[in-house]
């Protein structure tokens, strides 16, 4: 059976309105950094991300480990 794993991105740097494409704070660079850890026994896979930057550097860890 096929399996999907979706994350949403970690905590940005900036709330809704003042930033349209912030990166991650460093709360959300520690929980990119957890989930990286947690699904890097899955893997390699594929990761398939949106082009906005907190969601580049949520998914960045893990394709690093992989």
């Amino acid at each position: 059976m096929a399996r999907i794993y979706m994350v949403r991105h970690g905590k940005a740097a900036a709330g809704f309105g003042e930033d349209m494409d912030p990166g991650l704070d460093a709360t959300g660079k520690a929980q990119a950094e957890a989930v990286a850890q947690k699904l890097a026994p899955l893997g390699p896979l594929a990761i398939l991300s949106s082009p906005l930057k907190r969601a580049q550097e949520t998914a960045a860890p893990l394709a690093a480990l992989w």
